[in-house]
């Protein structure tokens, strides 16, 4: 049962990329997600609560999966973070387009907080411990917006040592 939820999910936020290819985000409708999904309206309504949501439960659920997968290593989830956002470049242009890449910078917390504790351990008590992984996340996704536009000169593995040395100041 939990594995049709999550192919229902995943069949809805391909819909929802593939209609952002076709139109502007703003303007897809519930029913065209639907439509294209092969879903119904009550199931959407089932899943989520609107169009963001799908993104923000997408997302988490990659962030989440890049945290399980790295093994404590940091550089090990950086450098899942830019192969996931090289491999899906389109979409990452489509978000940035439809203006929704905080969404996603929200929806990365438990990466960005995985890396702070992960990289500055010694910061783990300190009362400004929220606020520096919040301002980490801002510049990993800016180092990251800005790798994607310049025509991916560095590799994925190379970002992640790059990114890596740039946090340990």
């Amino acid at each position: 049962m939990a594995q049709n939820k999550e192919v229902t999910k995943d069949c809805i936020f391909t819909a929802l990329v593939l209609l952002m290819e076709q139109k502007e985000y703003k303007y897809i409708t519930v029913t065209d997600i639907s439509r294209k999904s092969g879903i119904s309206r009550m199931t959407y309504y089932r899943t989520y609560s609107s169009k963001e949501d799908i993104l923000v439960q997408h997302f988490r659920k990659i962030a989440q999966s890049m945290v399980d997968q790295a093994d404590g290593q940091a550089d090990e989830a950086l450098y899942s973070f830019y192969s996931y956002f090289l491999e899906h470049k389109k979409m990452t242009e489509l978000l940035k387009q439809a203006e929704l890449m905080n969404l996603v910078i929200d929806s990365f917390s438990s990466l960005t907080d995985f890396l702070h504790r992960t990289i500055h351990p010694e910061n783990l008590k300190r009362d400004t411990n929220n606020y520096a992984a919040h301002f980490e996340a801002g510049g990993l996704f800016s180092i990251l917006t800005y790798w994607l536009a310049s025509e991916v000169l560095e590799s994925p593995e190379e970002m992640a040592k790059i990114t890596l040395e740039i946090m340990k100041k």
